[in-house]
């Protein structure tokens, strides 16, 4: 069959009207700054558009156009359908992953929010790992300890500096994470001579001073010197004073370590759990990012980032509609609008949200702009181009491929807008959701 030049631009017309919301939703997130809960309402709706678009669209009229056309068995017909699905979820998630790795995770938020916990939970797993090896620390609750790594301070000493001296005020416990430190106490002065410091121990990395500090805050027992160049980890006693206050469990494992005297009975240590269940039992527990710590990691993703990668994540996110749409096209008279009303729909909170984003991680305007005027483009040639390609295809070819975009838009949907629109909006986002499916369900009758 010879190619239609008015097919393909219908096709790449509607592809192009279905993917314009998103730069409504850019103006709405640059200018019209909607409340978190009106953005998650409206994604809720639209998530329950596209649901029904799915599985009507999708779904049915793919496994429908099997049974008619191929005349295969309701089975064989599904399972053509659920292999196209599961293929376009797993090409989703795992193109999804490996370009958050280069900044594509800011065109959501939801996204933005995983990989940041993840690029926390990454760090916090090695850090853990060091405190664990601190026995004051690891005979704390390890569900408590995300609040203390909020505490914990990177020190550095240039070899030959005193740290603290014997007698002056116990202010926090060190950790020795490179280099070593010598531990000195003062000789009893006499009558003809000054007091002169005895060497004690001599400590290295991987190990702990101080602890006292944390436990009673008594006056320093000993002066300690670093012998090399040295990284400690500091945690002050008045930030974990306030952790204690805030944490009854937390001031409760404190006093029963201070009641027992832990420092002068370490065999009482041999019954606490092992460093590395503790460090996994406290990992598990590290759920929340603060705000500085979104602002800090949010910045160095932005940073390091590649536009050409934020781009790419877009394209993920709308190639595959625009694919459908050209597939299905013919004519005008002939063509269903459900599934191009749930995109149109879906769109604009996801671009709200995505803007608001990279508002926060110090993108312009400008670059904004660009970025999805390009994602309206590329998807305009994927509609015009689909319906080139696949104007002559098997029913089974076009019921694949229409199930492979379809498993790529659920697993976008599952990931990025269903959390983020319940964690914005409550209990709220179920009517909304119901809402859009009852009106994209509409457009089937209409």
């Amino acid at each position: 069959m010879p190619l239609d030049p008015f097919r393909i631009l219908g096709a790449a017309l509607l592809a192009a009207l279905a993917m314009t919301s998103l730069l409504i939703g850019v103006v709405i997130g640059l200018y019209g700054r909607p409340s978190r809960r009106t953005n998650a309402i409206i994604m809720a709706f639209g998530t329950g558009a596209l649901i029904q678009a799915l599985a009507l669209e999708l779904a049915f009229e793919g496994a429908e156009r099997l049974i008619e056309e191929d005349h295969l068995s309701g089975l064989v017909s599904w399972c053509w359908v659920a292999a196209g699905f599961v293929a376009g979820g797993v090409l989703y998630s795992l193109g999804n992953r490996w370009l958050e790795r280069y900044g594509a995770a800011l065109r959501h938020p939801a996204l933005t929010k995983l990989y940041l916990l993840r690029q926390k939970r990454e760090r916090s797993a090695d850090l853990l790992g060091r405190l664990a090896r601190v026995d004051l620390l690891c005979s704390l609750p390890p569900e408590e300890m995300e609040e203390v790594l909020l505490c914990v301070q990177p020190v550095r000493v240039a070899a030959g500096e005193t740290l603290f001296r014997q007698g002056d005020a116990g202010d926090a416990l060190y950790l020795i994470d490179q280099g070593e430190v010598a531990v000195l106490v003062d000789s009893e002065p006499s009558t003809s001579t000054a007091p002169t410091a005895i060497p004690l121990a001599r400590l290295a990395a991987g190990q702990s001073f101080g602890e006292t500090a944390l436990l009673t805050g008594e006056p320093r027992t000993a002066t300690v010197t670093a012998i090399t160049d040295v990284a400690l980890l500091k945690i002050g006693k008045e930030h974990f004073d306030e952790l204690l206050d805030e944490s009854p469990r937390l001031r409760q494992a404190v006093e029963t370590l201070n009641s027992q005297r832990l420092l002068q009975n370490i065999a009482a240590l041999r019954e606490r759990p092992d460093a590395a269940a503790w460090q996994k039992i406290a990992l598990a527990n590290v759920q929340r990012l603060s705000r500085k710590e979104q602002d800090a990691l949010l910045a160095n993703h932005a940073a390091t980032g590649s536009p050409l990668a934020l781009f790419l994540g877009a394209t993920l996110d709308g190639i595959p509609a625009s694919v459908v749409i050209g597939a299905n096209f013919e004519t005008l008279d002939a063509f269903r609008f459900t599934f191009l009303v749930a995109i149109f729909l879906s769109s604009v909170p996801e671009a709200i949200g995505s803007t608001l984003g990279m508002r926060q991680a110090g993108f312009g305007t400008r670059r904004i702009f660009t970025l999805w005027s390009l994602l309206v483009l590329a998807a305009t040639l994927a509609g015009g181009l689909s319906s080139a390609f696949l104007v002559e295809a098997s029913p089974v070819l076009l019921t694949v491929i229409g199930a492979i975009a379809g498993g790529g838009i659920l697993a976008m949907v599952s990931s990025v807008m269903m959390p983020e629109a319940y964690e914005d909006g409550g209990p709220a986002v179920g009517l909304a959701t119901i809402a859009g499916f009852l009106v994209a369900f509409l457009f089937a009758f209409v």
